[in-house]
């Protein structure tokens, strides 16, 4: 009985109202932001040419593995391969979502100076601009190197969630890792 008690109240977790008013602000500013970002980066990049954009550096990088295709719209870019399938690109693969999320939270930490927001931002932003042509690369060559449907399937819908939860957590972890840690230890020091 002690175990479960000790499960259901963990020591030395406490939630003040403070807490509670400084979470509260974070998503609303986050929630801002993420709507302001959207809207200037749609206005930036529109969709189908974002899109285009990224199947033409995606078959350039296939090109240059020896296989041939072209660049198409049909509803979203389309990558067709001569000696394979085509390939769509749609919205969920430029990585929009999880570049908008990941730089509205940084933007959002409030807490932390603007240097090091702004640093932040451009540091994951092009982290997550990285991983999002590894991820497409990968599932494309996994695509090409195997004709198992469950294979091909599993292997997408794992690599987007990976992506999903190492861009925007595991890179947000590790920027404000590093955005406090200097002033961890000034504190520790005085």
């Amino acid at each position: 009985m002690v175990k479960l008690v000790a499960v259901l109240n963990p020591p030395n977790f406490s939630f003040s109202k403070q807490d509670a008013v400084k979470s509260g602000r974070f998503v609303l500013y986050f929630i801002l932001v993420y709507l302001a970002a959207s809207l200037l980066f749609d206005a930036l990049f529109p969709l189908k040419a974002l899109e285009l954009f990224i199947a033409n550096n995606v078959l350039s990088f296939l090109q240059s593995a020896g296989y041939a295709g072209t660049v198409s719209i049909a509803g979203a870019a389309v990558i067709s391969l001569q000696a394979g399938p085509s390939i769509e690109i749609s919205e969920l693969c430029t990585g929009r979502m999880e570049l908008l999320i990941i730089t509205s939270a940084i933007i959002a930490s409030t807490g932390i100076g603007w240097r090091k927001r702004l640093f932040g931002v451009v540091a994951a932003g092009l982290a997550t601009v990285a991983f999002n042509y590894v991820r497409i690369i990968v599932t494309i060559m996994l695509i090409l190197g195997t004709g198992d449907l469950a294979v091909i399937d599993f292997a997408h819908n794992v690599l987007f969630r990976a992506f999903l939860f190492v861009t925007i957590a595991g890179l947000y972890v590790a920027w404000f890792y590093w955005a406090v840690s200097r002033e961890a230890a000034l504190r520790k020091a005085v």
